[in-house]
């Protein structure tokens, strides 16, 4: 029998400090009817309070991404309760995971990675981060990657005393400690501290922040930098940032910016149950001076937050931050969004732009997707009637001018009735985006799916009229936690209690919406390659995406002689083979050749292939459409041609 009682995060702060509830609420089978300030029960951020747990399920074994969404790709299944993951994205298609895991009988982190077609790199279910004592309730905590494809953790523990202290650790893919087997103390007081959340920064670091609440005293929030060594570079205790008498301020959030900068933004103040939840921010440079003046940049001041309410925020990767909240103004509850660009100057009318203007209707629950060089915002939000007994999924585009492109109300996803749906999430998907939620179609039990859809720009669904299941087994949910990458290959995890009172569960969905690792949007190799001067011949190769709305796609080479001439090409059909030079011709049906480059110093030439600046109009690339990739190149002491190709790619163009 469950016996974890669940909560997001409603904190005790008429004492000024982040304390779960002592009665805290169950997630309810009526979701719809909580209170505002009982809404948080169904969104992310949750916090965990053990009281007891029963229940063994014996380790399964892992295996790769799988293409049956009642089964999905089990990350952690243990004894016990998985609780509160977190999911990130590296560089090279590997996907990082973290849990809280009470396999043991007290809660200890794990993790675990993947690589791109789901193979574990550590044991099933898991690698050991920490084992040091935890409180009696969890609260949330952050893991981010960094350019080397290292998790980067941060979190609280009570191995120094009762109180909650902060932690930090990196780990490798090879599963090393690189800071040390029980990581690096970020902050160690008699304080409460909890809830840090963490950034990867340009210059290698990372940015640590977290809510301090001394008793009787103003509570602050916290930041360090620490290297990539883990060497903190501020004071013990970190950076303070303050409010006025009286006030403590509370629930960091910190996204990189340019140049080892990072934004920091905060709620005023979360002492009382009255207190203004208003939004502040601030960016700081790499020694943490404020850059946006002495006083930080108001967000929100003409209304005040829910009580435990977490605002998305996202860097806009231009040295900006954006914001998507939900605040009650009259009698109901609307979701806005805003933009502060590099210099806290911000995008739309102070105290942000309204998204959607429907008449007693609640929306709630933004979820940002920034979608680049260009401004425009991806937002994905809740709806619901005025008596939660309804609800529904809408999409809002909003202009970098804050013009609603997606009407009044934008587009729906998934119309108001008595399907529950929660937790959703927006990804950014070259002009459009990847949208993401629970749903439950009993309507009335906490039965839940995963489903997603995929949006262009104008707002068309490009996987059918429907949502995509990611996961149809109908059982308690909760924490659905989502990370695309390069590729364009999205991830999503979630605490799932189909087994017991909560296991770790992930499924993957490429650009077209097909789960596993059976998509047709892929590339490889046929043909084959010729001896050169250098070796047993060339070898083509490709990364990024093959969706043209991502337009990623490098095509690259290994194996050429070095500091040579040559150019990738590409044409319709596919041949056997046909002797050409000293290498073999892989490719008919009319030949576009990229701009002439260099092998290098390496030997290993790259190219990008710029989709929507073809050779010729005959070469344009479409989705749906196969195209056939080659290398030639000079090799001038090989006799008697004295140039070669490489073997070829095929690959195949999605939307």
């Amino acid at each position: 029998m469950r016996t974890v009682c669940r909560v997001s995060g409603v904190f005790d702060e008429a004492l000024g400090s982040f304390r779960e509830l002592r009665n805290p609420a169950h997630r309810s089978n009526a979701r719809g009817s909580h209170s505002m300030a009982r809404m948080k029960l169904t969104r992310a951020r949750h916090l965990v309070l053990s009281l007891s747990a029963a229940s063994i399920l014996a380790n399964a074994a892992f295996a790769q991404w799988t293409n049956d969404p009642a089964v999905n790709l089990q990350v952690g299944v243990a004894a016990n309760d998985q609780a509160v993951p977190k999911v990130a994205a590296t560089a090279d298609g590997k996907t990082w995971f973290g849990w809280f895991d009470n396999r043991s009988g007290t809660y200890a982190v794990y993790v675990q990675c993947v690589d791109a077609q789901g193979n574990a790199l550590f044991a099933p279910n898991g690698l050991l981060v920490s084992s040091n004592p935890q409180s009696t309730s969890l609260v949330d905590w952050d893991l981010v990657t960094d350019a080397q494809g290292n998790a980067l953790l941060a979190f609280t523990d009570t191995r120094a005393g009762s109180d909650l202290d902060v932690y930090a650790y990196k780990i490798t893919q090879a599963g090393a400690f690189a800071w040390g087997a029980n990581g690096v103390v970020v902050s160690s007081n008699n304080d409460f501290e909890a809830s840090p959340q963490c950034a990867a920064l340009t210059d290698g670091s990372l940015a640590v922040v977290w809510g301090r609440s001394p008793s009787g005293a103003d509570g602050t929030v916290r930041i360090q930098r620490l290297d990539a060594n883990g060497v903190a570079q501020y004071a013990a205790n970190g950076l303070a940032i303050s409010g006025a008498a009286g006030e403590d301020p509370g629930f960091p959030q910190v996204v990189a910016a340019e140049s080892g900068k990072y934004i920091v933004t905060w709620l005023r103040d979360i002492g009382t149950f009255a207190s203004p939840r208003h939004m502040r921010a601030q960016k700081f440079d790499a020694a943490g001076n404020a850059q946006w003046g002495a006083a930080p940049v108001s967000v929100l001041d003409n209304a005040s937050l829910s009580i435990a309410y977490w605002p998305d925020v996202h860097a806009d990767g231009a040295g900006g931050i954006v914001f998507g909240w939900h605040v009650s103004v009259g009698s109901d509850f609307n979701a806005y969004v805003q933009k502060l660009d590099a210099n806290g100057v911000e995008a739309f009318a102070h105290n942000g732009l309204r998204i959607a203007n429907a008449a007693s209707v609640l929306e709630l629950y933004p979820s940002v997707a920034p979608l680049g060089a260009g401004g425009d915002l991806m937002v994905a939000f809740e709806r619901r009637n005025t008596t939660q007994s309804q609800w529904g999924v809408n999409v809002q585009r909003v202009s970098a001018a804050g013009a609603l492109v997606f009407g009044t109300d934008g587009v729906v996803l998934e119309p108001i009735d008595g399907k529950n749906e929660s937790f959703v999430r927006a990804l950014p998907f070259g002009d459009g985006a990847m949208v993401f939620c629970f749903d439950e179609p009993t309507g009335s039990v906490i039965q839940d799916r995963v489903v997603a859809w995929r949006l262009d720009g104008a707002g068309n669904s490009l996987w059918g009229g429907v949502a995509t299941p990611l996961s149809t087994d109908l059982h308690a949910k909760d924490d659905l936690e989502v990370v695309i990458d390069s590729t364009g290959i999205a991830r999503a995890g979630w605490h799932d209690e189909r087994n017991d009172s909560g296991d770790i569960y992930t499924q993957n969905i490429d650009v077209d919406g097909t789960l596993g690792n059976g998509s047709p949007c892929e590339w490889s190799n046929y043909c084959v390659t010729s001896p050169n001067s250098v070796g047993p011949g060339a070898l083509i190769s490709a990364s990024g995406s093959t969706s043209v709305a991502l337009n990623s796609l490098v095509l690259k080479a290994a194996g050429c002689p070095l500091n040579k001439s040559c150019l990738f090409f590409y044409g319709p059909n596919a041949t056997a083979g046909v002797p050409f030079k000293n290498g073999v011709l892989c490719i008919s049906g009319g030949f576009y050749r990229l701009p002439v480059t260099n092998t290098g110093a390496s030997g290993n030439p790259s190219a990008v292939l710029d989709i929507t600046n073809p050779p010729a109009i005959g070469g344009q690339i479409t989705a749906g459409s196969i195209w056939r990739f080659q290398l030639w190149y000079r090799d001038p002491i090989a006799p008697p041609a004295g140039a070669n190709l490489s073997d070829a790619l095929s690959v195949t163009f999605c939307q």
